[in-house]
């Protein structure tokens, strides 16, 4: 019975990793490699696992569906910092986008929110350094100017990481967003304001955050992982899952549910329709 109870335990560990480690559909690769000529616009969409969407649910999949003549690349991959971004820009840029939609930064406010957090990025991204504020003060507006071809970008605020609005995570992702905005204002570039966004959506949950965001590495992976496990094997909605945490948009304290992806579905779309 215990052998049999570790089997199960090894093979959704196993199951889990090998999903993780997907990359998104649709790339940019897969782009050029098609061949295709677009009949609609070629609209990128840049980040990390917030926009990949298979560490929770995948907006760009909506915007797919909502606007089925342009093509979305979807250029999130899970636990990218702005730095690694940067390294994958030449094959996004070949495509020659007529809009991108960036959100990049929430490991990078995390890995420099924790000293042990940082390390990990550094080791497991192998990363040049530890991520830091400052880093990313630098390394976004470059990334920004690399980005200038493209006719209409939109950048991102950050959204929340756990629920707690006062929470010292949240304070330091206010610092980042602070300077998106400063930044956007200097580029002449579009702001998509999903911080402000998710807080309004928070401000109608229906039961109190029974926990915040602990940077522990071993608990935010036994979150996540636990969080998969409910949705990919047992076939719970992202949301339930956060339900049965007393999370409203963050099922793991970090990653959308289906209320989270409709949030950025609803500003993703606004700015897609007019321009």
């Amino acid at each position: 019975m215990l052998l049999a109870l570790v089997i199960v335990v090894i093979t959704l560990f196993i199951f889990v990793k090998v999903a993780k480690g997907k990359p998104p559909q649709g790339r940019a690769l897969d782009y050029l490699d098609s061949g295709e000529i677009a009949q609609g616009r070629v609209i990128a969409c840049i980040g990390d696992s917030l926009t990949h969407g298979n560490l929770g649910a995948c907006w760009v999949e909506h915007l797919r569906d909502k606007f089925p003549q342009d093509v979305f690349l979807n250029e999130g991959i899970n636990g990218d910092v702005v730095w690694q971004v940067h390294e994958r820009l030449k094959p996004i840029l070949e495509c020659r986008p007529d809009l991108a939609i960036l959100m990049i930064g929430s490991n990078d406010a995390m890995g420099s929110f924790d000293e042990s957090s940082g390390k990990g990025y550094k080791k497991n991204n192998k990363l040049p350094e530890i991520p830091t504020f400052n880093a990313y003060k630098k390394l976004l507006p470059e990334l920004i100017d690399r980005l200038s071809e493209i006719p209409k970008i939109a950048i991102c605020t950050l959204p929340p990481i756990g629920e707690c609005l006062d929470s010292a995570i949240n304070q330091h992702i206010e610092k980042f967003n602070v300077f998106i905005n400063k930044t956007a204002e200097e580029k002449n570039i579009s702001v998509l304001d999903v911080s402000d966004s998710m807080w309004d959506e928070l401000s109608k949950r229906t039961y109190p955050a029974k926990k915040n965001y602990n940077p522990k590495m071993t608990v935010i992976l036994k979150d996540i992982y636990g969080a998969w496990i409910q949705h990919y094997i047992f076939k719970k909605p992202w949301d339930r899952v956060a339900e049965s945490r007393a999370q409203w948009l963050l099922f793991d304290q970090i990653h959308l549910g289906e209320r989270g992806a409709r949030v950025m579905l609803s500003l993703a779309k606004g700015y897609i329709s007019t321009n």
